[in-house]
């Protein structure tokens, strides 16, 4: 394929750019600080007492993610992920300790709402020019679910990144991939459509069937559903006035009889 040169930015033309960043969550459950494997990346969920820097981490403080250099010790917990980075920018840009590799124009990024109140918005980021190979990244990885976040870095007159906003967070909901092919080589688009944290929580279904396992599996002692299989089968009219049942009806119909006489 053939190499697309960098941007000529001298003197400095450019006044901002995009930055993205997809964090693919490789195991849901947490990992341990005794189970972390070297070389992969993570995001400390916990700290608890590991100390994180002495395996990879620059700090101690949950959201802070690192590429594991040992495995640590302690109560701290971590997840595993895949963190992948972009940005149309001139030149690649380290960020928080993390490189963005820049793309330029290959990579088009959606608008993003910005409102007072928190919306429901989406939004759509492509990349263009990808080799096959590397389509393995989406097509063997839990993409959809994972996390897009989104920044705009403001340069200077000398072509300094001095400072960023972030624009969007929100959770891959569907990708496509389209084939471009120019002579022997083959080029693809992957583009991502990402919802906002709010229309993903507003969609949410969330709940606990009515079941002794279900409601046990989160608090052993719970006995709040112990009696619903008794039940199962019976069948209640709510709002209905309560009736009289057994022997001792009798005597209850006698005494609403005697209060009809009355009246």
């Amino acid at each position: 394929m053939q190499t697309i040169p960098a941007v000529e930015n001298s003197p400095p033309q450019i006044n901002s750019a995009e930055f993205v960043r997809v964090t693919i969550y490789n195991e849901y459950e947490p990992t341990n600080a005794d189970e972390i494997v070297v070389g992969n990346t993570y995001i400390i969920l916990s700290p608890g007492t590991t100390d994180w820097i002495s395996i990879g981490s620059s700090d101690n403080v949950a959201g802070t993610y690192f590429v594991a250099i040992g495995i640590g010790t302690g109560t701290g917990t971590a997840n595993d992920v895949e963190v992948l980075t972009a940005s149309s920018a001139y030149k690649n840009e380290t960020i928080d300790g993390q490189v963005y590799s820049a793309v330029g124009g290959l990579m088009s990024v959606g608008g993003q709402q910005k409102d007072i109140r928190v919306t429901s918005a989406d939004t759509t980021v492509a990349l263009s020019g990808i080799q096959g190979t590397l389509i393995n990244t989406v097509l063997s990885t839990k993409i959809r679910g994972s996390e897009l976040e989104i920044w705009r870095g403001f340069y200077n007159t000398s072509g300094i990144l001095t400072s960023q906003a972030k624009r969007f967070t929100g959770i891959i909901t569907s990708y496509n991939v389209t084939e471009e092919r120019s002579g022997l080589d083959d080029n693809f688009i992957v583009s991502v459509n990402a919802s906002s944290y709010k229309t993903v929580l507003a969609n949410r279904v969330a709940g606990r069937k009515t079941n002794p396992e279900s409601w046990q599996f989160f608090n052993a002692l719970d006995s709040a559903m112990n009696n619903i299989y008794s039940i199962a089968t019976q069948t209640f009219d709510f709002g209905k006035e309560p009736t009289a049942s057994g022997g001792g009806g009798g005597g209850g119909g006698r005494r609403d009889g005697g209060r009809q006489q009355q009246r």
